[in-house]
């Protein structure tokens, strides 16, 4: 949950880190296709929807 502790820069940069090993480790093992960029979209709505329940949990809940 990178909501709770960072920012937008921690998760702009966890997302960038995972696309730029996962791109180039499926180049090198012959696997890149159609369901290697389904599973790199599922791991960016993992992280983004981490990240947005993070935020929610550090928010406060003393709204008027």
């Amino acid at each position: 949950m990178i909501g709770l502790s960072h920012g937008y820069p921690a998760i702009v940069l966890a997302s960038a880190i995972m696309t730029f090993v996962a791109f180039p480790l499926w180049l090198v093992r012959g696997e890149l296709g159609l369901f290697s960029i389904l599973v790199w979209i599922g791991y960016l709505f993992a992280l983004q929807s981490g990240f947005m329940l993070g935020t929610y949990l550090g928010m406060s809940n003393d709204e008027s």
